[in-house]
């Protein structure tokens, strides 16, 4: 396809996956913008690179390793240790390759243990603590060495750490470096992918081709370090030091933060526009990818893979994200969302358009789709006669005669659409056949076409070719599903033993829950929906397993059931997205809407938002100033001016406003370090004069957020954001994750512990207790006794994280709630929630019950306070029974003790 390209070379891809590792969902979550990475067919490997505090380890989450599967692509985890020199890193590094005298490494076990439980495909080793000696780095080569002779994990190595232990960067593989490229005797060695360093040349990539044929190793196995952080594909590359003689590769590449496309996107659509630039270059087309602009698209150098071999194959062009979630056609949920774990196979090629006339544009269309995120939109102004043959995937399919192909499109008027089907492996168009698709009306349309006149051909590649006589001034298509099978896939029966695992409510009208189901063969996904008294079935979310999560059960006073109970429904989805007959089961809230508090106050509008910037000192081009003004600090998104202790930027909000609030996000609030907050800054106004005046001044800042009420109020239409002292790190920067101004003066409301880790024991007498877990330093909980009690309880002060506790309260015989609150400094107090508890004397027979030994320790000499336990239980009344939460505990004890007399009588 590209000349230029080398089916040897490859690329290997660190991208900051999730920016907080450590608090990232396993399993998608709520927003639209998240790094949904899908040019998965130019890759040989994923590194999932992410900032973690919780040791050296960063594991990938099961989304992403879901989709690089589905697509052929290993993950690695990386395994980080710290830039620098100190004892305890070389302390760490010492026992981490510590060795037994039989030869095996505790640690390497281990990580191969984890590897096959979490399912991902080997390590990327970042070495980069000083101080480690000859021996121990001798040490940590056999250490890989054992890992590959023992396992299908593949190793990958950053170019830090040298022969002898030093932090000695090469930016090639070298006799300083080599030994982890080296085999051993028996032939195993190390490292499967050295990922060089950045700052090669022609003399060192030539060094390193000779290094890696030297040791019988392929010169593709050393993957050349492309470090494009701070400006993406504006980065400056000499790529020409890359190329042999036929101006093709003769090494492979390494991605460093490819996700800095995010930096450049207007917004999550736009972020496939700026990936398309990087990955297929800025020509648009991988066949014409080439050298003539300053940035050379990724498939220019590599060529593509397809796992698209075997039937069935569908796709529905689903990205893994959206602004809401179509099934069907229909809207099933209209709130952002990410879920990578369901990503579809993407288009091979982006895009790859064979014509002549007018050109179509191809893009993701998030505001109308089939099944998922979005479809694919064809779209233009189309001058007579143009012909568009856009290919779309490369393929491998034996056609028999029952194979078919469902197309689900949505076509205007004016242009004749057509499948194509390539059915040679060059992709010849002389050897292209053609199957024209039916009009369509103003909704989807599904059209199947047979593939069985073709029989004992294969499939090399599919189409979609568009072709109009007459001009047409807005032309658009969008598709919707393709799909390509022998046999419709069995109808799947509802599935069997569903179970809430865990009900976690955060308030009265939000939840989240754990679900899980017998697993069923043959299924594509499932779908899982809640269903209120109100009769509407909304989206909770999509899983490829039979275990599910869910943050998003939600209710209002509106349409909250008198029962308080929510039907929660799954519904299997198989191969031809035909869905299956629903299982339901109810959510119990156990509570009614008024258990927590509803905002009445509500702060005001951020009016920095989406402002215009009119100047900036300096900005990094994938990390500009209008990054400060786009209300997240999720996926890296920040104001960063590399090497800039100080600067700023002015905006224009577009008319005058007149602030009181001003909320500034810093380094550690986007999961940076401490030491790379802003210490000195300032907050200026134009006045009518034209002249900057000073609104507030800010000095000795260490906190991750800035968040004050001006001392007083300033009326303007623009602001300067005035840095003096960016921070004290020695990777000096401007890091401003997002600068926000509001007319109003509320401050925000300290988020609340929710529900779920609330408890309150109604014991007897002045002996109730309640436990609050998860609460943060400096944070002060209150205790009310009513949702609009004026007086204050109790109160404490957390001075660490953790649990506060409280106890020697009286809630009372009877049951009912008591009410908390959390407060953190420079906030206001959160929305009063509630934790339930009992009756006393329902509080009184559990821990009776509690006491009692084990099931499989009880003996004859527990009968009295077994039956002591029974006797106080019916003394309840009985519409108090149902709170013993323990009574299936006693009921296995009462039948034991039954048992155990049985066999004293017949003398066992």
């Amino acid at each position: 396809m590209n000349p230029l390209a080398n089916p040897k070379a490859g690329i290997t891809s660190a991208a900051i996956t999730n920016w907080n590792h450590d608090e990232a969902s396993s399993v998608g979550g709520n927003d639209f913008n998240v790094y949904a990475f899908d040019n998965w067919q130019l890759l040989d490997s994923y590194i999932y690179w992410s900032g973690t505090n919780e040791g050296i380890f960063a594991i990938p989450t099961p989304d992403i390793v879901d989709t690089a599967h589905r697509n052929g692509v290993p993950v690695y985890a990386t395994l980080g240790f710290p830039w620098g020199k100190s004892a305890e890193g070389v302390a760490e590094i010492e026992k981490f390759t510590q060795q037994k005298p039989d030869g095996s490494f505790p640690v390497a076990d281990k990580m191969m243990e984890v590897a096959e439980y979490y399912g991902f495909d080997g390590y990327f080793f970042n070495q980069e603590t000083s101080g480690v000696s000859k021996a121990t780095a001798e040490r940590m080569n056999e250490m890989m060495r054992y890992i590959k002779r023992n396992s299908n994990l593949n190793v990958s190595w950053y170019d830090a750490q040298d022969n002898t232990g030093a932090i000695n960067y090469q930016d090639s593989i070298n006799s300083k470096n080599d030994m982890y490229v080296k085999p051993a005797e028996d032939g195993e060695y190390a490292v499967d992918e050295f990922f060089l360093n950045y700052n090669w040349t022609t003399s060192k990539i030539n060094t390193t081709v000779e290094t890696m044929k030297g040791h019988n190793r392929s010169p593709f196995d050393a993957y050349a370090g492309f470090e494009i952080q701070q400006n993406s594909y504006n980065t400056k590359i000499n790529t020409d030091a890359l190329l042999d003689e036929k101006n093709q590769p003769k090494v492979s590449i390494a991605l460093y933060a490819p996700n800095s496309t995010m930096g450049l996107a207007a917004d999550p659509a736009d972020f496939h526009e700026k990936e398309k630039n990087l990955w297929t270059g800025p020509q648009g087309d991988p066949t014409l990818a080439d050298d003539s602009a300053a940035w050379k698209g990724m498939a220019r150098f590599v060529t593509d893979t397809s796992v698209i071999q075997s039937k069935p194959f569908t796709t529905n062009f689903n990205s893994g994200h959206g602004k809401q979630y179509f099934v069907n056609g229909k809207i099933a949920s209209g709130i952002e969302w990410n879920n990578r774990s369901i990503q579809d196979i993407m288009p091979t090629w982006r895009w790859w358009i064979r014509g002549e006339g007018s050109k179509i544009k191809v893009s993701y269309d998030f505001d109308k789709a089939y099944n998922g995120g979005n479809s694919l939109k064809f779209s233009g102004a189309l001058e007579a006669g143009s012909v568009n043959d856009t290919m779309l995937y490369s393929s491998k399919l034996p056609v028999t005669d029952t194979t078919k192909v469902r197309v689900v499109y949505q076509n205007q008027s004016g242009a004749d659409v057509s499948l194509g089907v390539a059915y040679s492996e060059d992709y010849a168009q002389s050897n292209m056949k053609y199957y024209p698709l039916p009009k369509s009306d103003d909704g989807w349309q599904t059209a199947v076409v047979d593939l069985g006149k073709d029989a004992g051909k294969t499939a090399y590649a599919l189409s979609l070719k568009v072709n109009n006589t007459q001009k047409i001034e807005n032309y658009s298509i969008h598709l919707g599903e393709l799909s390509v099978y022998d046999a419709a896939a069995a109808v799947l029966a509802k599935p069997a033993d569903v179970k809430i695992l865990e009900k976690m409510p955060k308030t009265a009208f939000e939840a989240e829950a754990r679900l899980s189901w017998s697993e069923q063969k043959n299924v594509l996904h499932y779908e899982v929906y809640q269903e209120n008294a109100d009769g509407v079935e909304t989206l909770l979310g999509v899983t490829p397993n039979n275990y599910f999560y869910t943050p998003n059960i939600t209710r209002t006073i509106e349409n909250a059931s008198a029962d308080n109970i929510t039907k929660l429904k799954v519904v299997p989805v198989n191969q031809d997205y035909v869905r299956g007959q629903a299982a339901t089961i109810s959510f119990d809230w156990g509570m009614g809407t008024d258990a927590t508090e509803i905002e009445k106050n509500p702060t005001s509008p951020n009016v920095a938002l989406k402002a215009k910037v009119t100047s900036v000192s300096a900005e990094n081009a994938a990390e500009p100033a209008s990054k400060a003004l786009d209300g997240t600090a999720l996926a890296n998104s920040k104001w960063c001016a590399t090497n800039m202790k100080t600067g700023y930027m002015t905006i224009d909000i577009g008319e005058e406003k007149t602030i009181r609030r001003w909320r500034v996000e810093h380094a550690e609030y986007g999961g940076e370090a401490n030491n790379m907050n802003t210490v000195d800054f300032e907050l200026l106004y134009k006045n009518q004069n034209g002249e900057w005046v000073s609104a507030k001044r800010i000095t000795d800042n260490t906190k991750a957020v800035t968040d004050i009420v001006l001392d007083q109020p300033v009326t303007a239409r623009e602001f300067k954001l005035q840095i003096y002292n960016s921070g004290t790190s020695p990777w000096g920067a401007i890091r401003i994750y997002d600068w926000q101004m509001f007319e109003s003066a509320a401050l925000p409301r300290t988020e609340n512990v929710m529900m779920h880790f609330v408890k309150a024991e109604n014991n007897a007498g002045a002996q109730d207790k309640v436990t609050i877990e998860r609460v943060k330093k400096g944070q002060t909980v209150r205790l009310y006794k009513a949702l609009d009690a004026k007086d204050i309880l109790a109160e404490k002060t957390a001075d660490h994280d953790g649990t506060i506790a409280f106890d020697q309260l009286d809630f009372g015989t009877e049951a009912g709630r008591i009410y908390y609150t959390v407060q953190q400094e420079d906030e206001r107090e959160s929305l009063r929630y509630s934790a339930a508890y009992l009756n006393e004397k329902v509080t009184e027979v559990i821990h009776l019950i509690n006491a009692l030994p084990d099931v499989d320790q009880l003996t004859l000499a527990d009968k009295h306070r077994v039956n002591d336990c029974k006797v106080a239980y019916n003394k309840l009344h009985p519409t108090v029974r149902k709170q013993v939460t323990n009574y299936d505990r006693l009921v296995q004890l009462l039948d034991r003790m039954e048992e155990l007399k049985k066999d004293f009588n017949n003398g066992n």
